[in-house]
Parts: structure tokens; sequence; C-alpha cells
């Protein structure tokens, strides 16, 4: 048990840490030691790379779809070292992309799954649970306390997460998050007292409070500004017209979930060997592999919707802020039309390459069974 801060803090519904002879509990049998299970590695990286990612420490608030995969990644990269916040259990909505949601683990608490599945993967791996949704001070109080080297922010909450890594960076920790949204998805990394910020890089004011951030990020106006999740993500327009009233979560999909999480994976390694160029901000990396892109530059999707078109729509003189907004709503009404015609017209073109592969498979089996009998 973790008896060092444990005793001090009363914040906590449940801090658990399985380490040593209580993970290898889990096997029938002596279970390799560190070296067999992860001696592949050492190809890419030396011994003493292997060292320092075994002692280092990750934490990782909020562990569904992004933070899940994040965590089975490290294990299996030799990470031992984790602490996971998530107050939630398993849901049928989560199946689609949370890599320990099965049928036999819906209900189940996250923390306590994903703990189990590490320890799976390396008995003597060190793994702390915390079932509970942290204030922002209670977050700073648990970094304080369990020292972590890494701050991963994966809570579904945009501004919480965004709070989070401001913590962290400036408590002296490395703090990343993995943001995937359809078919494309970024990840972001701010270095120890580094001056960028999740709400600079939005283009949103950065002295705003949780609060105030929560409610400028999820306004209709905001989310109207986020079209890049219909023409980079490739979101259905009727459903992005539907989340921008709040009546639809956002969308996801397993590969382009886990395929985030492993450049996130990716850069924490980097960051812990102390090898190879860092990706941060305000460069990201940009993950679109719908249209065959992947690339490293400066974030820009809504930074100026967010810093000029928001403020605009306030305007009160002149009547130019509701001007402005009837003006932008035209445009959004005609790019929505334009971008649903579109998708109507690569519908028609997959359904016809749908039945090109369904005639082709069928003359080939034919083909090959005519061959078969001549034999």
């Amino acid at each position: 048990m973790l008896v060092c801060w444990l005793g001090q803090l009363t914040i906590y519904q449940r801090l658990d840490c399985t380490v040593g002879a209580a993970g290898m509990a889990l096997a029938a049998v002596k279970p390799p030691s560190y070296m067999e299970l992860f001696e592949r590695n050492l190809g890419v990286l030396t011994e003493k790379d292997q060292e320092r990612v075994r002692e280092a420490r990750v934490m990782i608030v909020g562990v569904g779809g992004m933070g899940g995969a994040l965590a089975i990644l490290l294990a299996r990269t030799g990470f031992t070292r984790f602490l996971i916040v998530d107050p939630e259990v398993y849901e049928a909505s989560n199946m689609n992309r949370q890599i320990c949601c099965f049928i036999d683990t819906l209900g189940k608490p996250k923390v306590e799954v994903l703990k189990q599945e590490i320890l799976r993967i390396n008995p003597e791996a060190e793994v702390s649970v915390l079932q509970k949704a942290l204030s922002l001070e209670e977050v700073k109080q648990l970094i304080v306390e369990w020292k972590p080297d890494v701050v991963a922010a994966e809570a579904d909450d945009v501004a919480y997460s965004a709070k989070v890594i401001r913590i962290a960076t400036q408590m002296g920790i490395y703090a990343i998050t993995g943001m995937p949204s359809g078919l494309m998805g970024y990840v972001m990394a701010f270095p120890p007292f580094t001056k960028h910020t999740p709400e600079g890089l939005f283009g949103l004011p950065e002295n705003l409070s949780y609060k105030e951030l929560h409610d400028t990020v999820e306004t209709w106006e905001n989310r109207c500004g986020r079209r890049w999740y219909i023409h980079k993500g490739k979101w259905r327009v009727p459903y992005w017209d539907e989340w921008r009233y709040g009546k639809r979560p956002v969308t996801q999909l397993a590969p382009m979930v886990w395929f985030t999480a492993c450049v996130t994976a990716i850069e924490i390694l980097k960051y812990i060997v102390g090898k190879w160029k860092l990706i941060t901000a305000p460069h990201v990396w940009l993950l679109d592999p719908a249209d065959g892109k992947i690339k490293v530059r400066k974030y820009a999707e809504g930074r100026l919707f967010n810093k000029y078109a928001l403020k605009a729509f306030s305007i009160k003189p002149f009547d130019i802020g509701r001007r402005w907004r009837r003006a932008a709503l035209k445009i959004l009404s005609y790019q929505l039309k334009m971008w649903e015609r579109k998708q109507l017209k690569e519908d028609a073109e997959a359904e016809r390459r749908y039945q090109e592969r369904l005639r082709a498979k069928e003359e080939g089996l034919k083909k090959s069974l005519h061959e078969i009998s001549e034999k």
C-alpha cells in the first residue's frame, strides 16, 4: 500500500496499489522477469533507456477510450508505475472504442478493470487507482503527493483536461493529451514550465476559470466553429448538426482512438528516454488518415474563429454582433449543404465500388471452383 501519503489525504474513495507478490498471484506459475518480457525493446532502446521507462511514473486522468488505450500501450512498452483516475464504470456505449470494455466488464469500474489488464501484462507493475471525479485542487494535491514524471489529461471534458495540463506544467511536469474525433486526431504535448497552454492554442482567453472555459467550449457558437470535424474528421453532416445542439456525443472510432493513443505513447516514450525530437506546443501532431495526411504543424483549427468571430458576436453598438451572427449562420448553412451533397456523392460512389467488389469476388470464386472441378 502507498502509506507515505494515503493517510494524509481524505479526498479519496479508493486508492489501491498492487505490487510484487500480490500482482504475481494473477499467474499460476512464476512469471518471466521484466527483461524477459521486454527484451525485444532492446533493438531500439538501450538497457539504460529501458530502466528509465521502468522507473517512470505516469499519471493518467481519464481512462476511457484514449486513456485506457494509452495505459495498455505504455504497459506493453515496459512502463510499470501508474496512477489512473476515472470515476466511471463501463457502459454499452463504450464498446466501440474502449480497449478494456467487454461484455463481462460492463458495469465494472474502468480503473479496476484497467489495473487488472496491466497486471496481466506485467504482474510486477505498480498500479494505483482512484475511482473519483477530482476537483482541480485535488488534482494539484495528488501531483504533489505522487510526483509523476508525466501527466496525461484524457478526460472527456476538454476544459477540465486543459486545466489539468496547466496545473501539471506549472509544477514542472510534462503533460500531454490526445484528442481523436471521427477519423482525425491531434496530439498536443506541453513541456515543464512552458508558456503555451491548450486555451492559447485554441485561440481562447487564457485567464478564464474552469467554469468559464467549460461554458465557452460547450456553447452552441463554439461548436459551430468546429466545422473541421466534418471535412477532416468525416462526420456525417446530420450527426454534426445534432451534436452542435447538444443532442449527440462526439463520434469516435476505435482505430482512430487507438492510433491517436499510439502517437501519444511514442511522445511519452521519447520524453522519458530523452531521445529523438519531441513535438511540443505550439506544434502538434495532426492525424488525418482518411485523406492520407499525418504531419506536424502549428495548431490552427478553429483558432481564428475562437479568437475573433466569437468576440464579434457580442458587439452591441450598431447591432454589429447580431448582424455578424446572422451572416455567419448563412455561411454555415451554405457550407453544410455543400458538404452534405459531397457526402451523398461519396455514398453513391461507395455503393458502386461495393457492387464491383461483389461481382469481382463472385467471378473469382466461380473461376476457382471451375479450375478445382477440372482437376
